[in-house]
């Protein structure tokens, strides 16, 4: 018996399993952003499994019913003959083994996999968002929404396990009913109408209301993640008391969403306990009534109908309940169509190839380009931020990038890795227009090392390998030495006692100092070894020592690279075969150090002038 069933199990699980790691034929290039569209989206990819539940569902209802149907016959004809009880024991077998199939589809197939289909196609698609996207949310408020996925999941389930099963049952009952006397019908059509009114007007209210109570929860769940994230700043300027308050003010504003919603649900459920009780009592009067004037017949169609009307009403609450719910869950997909099926602000051309580059041919063109971040920077700046802007990088060139804050030295950096698309002209890369090029084969010859070297909260050795997944272990040791990293990681241990490469660092490398963490990020662009290095502000944040150690570091790595650096600390700038003077998003001066400190009234020479200790004081 054992055998047999785990047989059967293995083939159901064969034929209906969902396999998560996969995305639509027709790709994921965008996301629908209406409601029924978003929904039909997902729901397409398990037809079969749809099908199959809905037509469970209904022979389930529809067995539920002949089983009173059945109890009716048995009391009328007074006389219990075999055929009338093997169809009492084929209807039993009916109800039973359905709902036990039904049962085991969606405990086994439906529920465990069909939410995290979702998951997953949606991280993909946010994956690869543009960098903007992620600079203007909380992550953790994106994180919620990826982890209310299964919200739509759930919709689909309240609608086919619970509003079509009782469609089916409802329906059924009233041709039962109508079958033996149309007065037996009246009571639960009346009732049936008056609940669809009822559900009608009160269920958007709480569609709405879950909406906005979903989206004060996802506020929530990002500040909280938030001010967690950063809790050094709040320990150092001893604002514990004021992220506090913070929290205090959102889970106030989330109990009040909570109770709109929770209150709304509460109101129509007195609507529909008034509803239930005329209808039995108008169900019971009739009954009483045809058995004063049937006799046995009329016990008969009370044997039938009472028991239909009494799971009608014992139903309307549990429907009651997955209605809002479905609609509860549908104001949490709404939401979480506003925040992920946005377009992608950056992305692939049909057809695009692989950037094609070797270390000696990396030289760099800015052509023509122009760029704005958008209206209202627009506004403040006539035609823009950058127009007409042109500049060439000769392979294998140090370039260093000087200027005041907007002065645009960032934005060359982040228009060449595509975190945005110009807007006009073009940039190319071994005569190669990187809007042409897969994003990922442009930016694995690329690497950038920032004054945030930012870690995952994993093992050194998995940091390292970041930068290059197929290396050996001497690989990452030699990255680690060339980094000057490799003496301080072999005295790391975390709090649970991994050492060395082993040892966590701790969320963005916060059991590390920040000499430690850069040097890390350095090891890891060592073993990517890309021929186009950017360094944008490397050293700026460290003391003289950690900057002297990652200084030598970074002249091993820079050799034989094309190099762009943006640097205030103007020392750190010496070495470069070119410095670029940058101001209002253009070049206003280009030449070697020795050359510019030269030039009378030169911008530079000024900069130059007013260092002290090596630091740059904007003014």
């Amino acid at each position: 018996m054992v055998a047999t069933l785990k047989k059967f199990l293995k083939a159901c699980d064969k034929r209906f399993y969902i396999e998560i790691d996969r995305l639509p034929p027709e790709g994921l290039e965008s996301l629908p952003t209406q409601l029924w569209d978003f929904i039909w989206f997902f729901l397409k990819q398990i037809k079969g499994l749809l099908i199959l539940l809905l037509t469970m569902e209904l022979v389930v209802a529809s067995g539920v019913s002949l089983m009173f149907w059945y109890v009716g016959e048995l009391v009328k004809n007074s006389e219990y003959t075999t055929a009338m009880i093997w169809g009492g024991i084929a209807l039993l077998i009916l109800r039973q083994g359905g709902g036990a199939f039904l049962q085991m589809i969606y405990d086994l197939v439906y529920t465990p996999y069909f939410g995290n289909l979702i998951r997953r196609q949606l991280y993909w698609y946010t994956a690869r968002q543009s960098l903007a996207y992620f600079q203007n949310d909380f992550a953790g408020r994106i994180a919620n929404k990826l982890i209310q996925a299964p919200s739509l999941r759930d919709a689909i389930k309240s609608t086919v396990g619970s509003i079509w099963f009782a469609a089916i049952f409802t329906v059924t009952n009233l041709w039962l009913m109508s079958s033996v006397d149309i007065r037996l019908a009246l009571p639960l059509a009346i009732w049936l109408i008056c609940y669809a009114l009822t559900l009608f007007y009160f269920v958007p209210k709480v569609k709405d209301r879950s909406k906005i109570h979903a989206d004060a929860m996802s506020t929530l769940t990002g500040q909280v993640v938030d001010s967690l994230t950063n809790f050094l700043p709040t320990k150092y300027f001893a604002q514990t008391d004021h992220e506090d308050d913070r929290v205090i003010g959102l889970l106030r504003e989330h109990s009040r969403t909570f109770r709109n919603a929770t209150g709304t649900v509460w109101r129509m459920s007195l609507v529909i306990d008034f509803l239930n009780t005329l209808l039995l009592i108008s169900t019971a009067i009739i009954c009483f009534w045809m058995v004063e004037t049937q006799g046995q017949l009329g016990v008969a169609a009370m044997a039938m109908a009472l028991p239909m009307a009494l799971q009608a009403t014992f139903q309307s609450g549990w429907i009651m309940f997955e209605v809002s719910a479905v609609f509860e869950n549908l104001g949490t997909v709404q939401d979480i169509i506003d925040t992920l099926s946005k377009p992608h602000e950056v992305k692939d051309v049909k057809n695009a190839k692989d950037l094609k580059l070797d270390k000696n041919n990396a030289d760099i063109r800015f052509k023509d380009m122009s760029f704005h971040y958008g209206e209202d920077h627009n506004q403040d700046h006539g035609s823009g931020l950058m127009n007409d802007f042109n500049l060439y990088i000769p392979a294998g060139q140090k370039v260093g990038l000087v200027g005041k804050s907007g002065a645009g030295k960032s934005t060359i950096t982040s228009l060449l890795v595509r975190a945005y698309d110009v807007e006009g002209g073009e940039i190319l890369i071994d005569g190669q227009n990187i809007a042409n090029v897969t994003q990922d084969s442009l930016r694995k010859e690329v690497t950038v090392v920032t004054q945030d070297s930012y870690l995952f909260h994993r093992s050194v050795l998995d940091n390292i390998l970041y930068g290059d997944l197929d290396a050996d272990m001497d690989d990452v040791i030699l990255a680690a030495k060339r980094a000057n990293a490799y003496d301080f990681i072999q005295e790391l241990e975390d709090n649970k006692g991994r050492k060395a490469f082993d040892a966590h660092v701790g969320e963005r490398g916060v059991k590390l100092s920040g000499g430690q963490k850069q040097r890390i990020g350095i090891a890891r662009a060592i073993l990517k070894d890309a021929p186009i290095l950017i360094l944008d502000e490397a050293t700026s944040a460290l003391d003289s020592e950690s900057e002297q150690a990652i200084q030598n570091a970074l002249e091993d790595i820079m050799e034989g690279k094309t190099v762009i650096a943006i640097a205030h600390r103007l020392s750190t700038l010496r070495q470069m075969d070119r410095i670029l003077v940058m101001s209002d998003g253009k070049i206003i001066e280009d030449g070697t150090h020795n050359e510019l400190i030269k030039l009378d009234d030169g911008h530079y020479a000024k900069l130059w002038q007013m260092q002290s200790g090596g630091f740059l004081r904007e003014k």
